[in-house]
């Protein structure tokens, strides 16, 4: 995934130029908090992908009419 390359080249040049992220995200971003926010949002994807596939597995394909309480057609 780009957002988890991003994160590692930001890392790895900072340890390089001996700075902080946040201290190269908001000189470049104007943004202290970019790379954080980044990581967030791959851990809820990581989640959300989680419950997709605990869900896929208790619920193996066949008639999903009735999923979450709402029919789909």
């Amino acid at each position: 995934m780009a957002q988890e390359t991003i994160i590692t080249e930001v890392e790895d040049y900072c340890r390089k130029a001996g700075i902080s992220p946040s201290t190269l995200t908001v000189r470049v971003l104007g943004n202290s908090r970019f790379l954080e926010r980044i990581k967030r949002k791959l851990e809820k994807a990581d989640e959300d992908a989680q419950k997709l596939r605990a869900f896929m597995q208790q619920n193996p394909p066949g008639d999903l009419s009735q999923v979450g309480g709402q029919q789909h057609v």
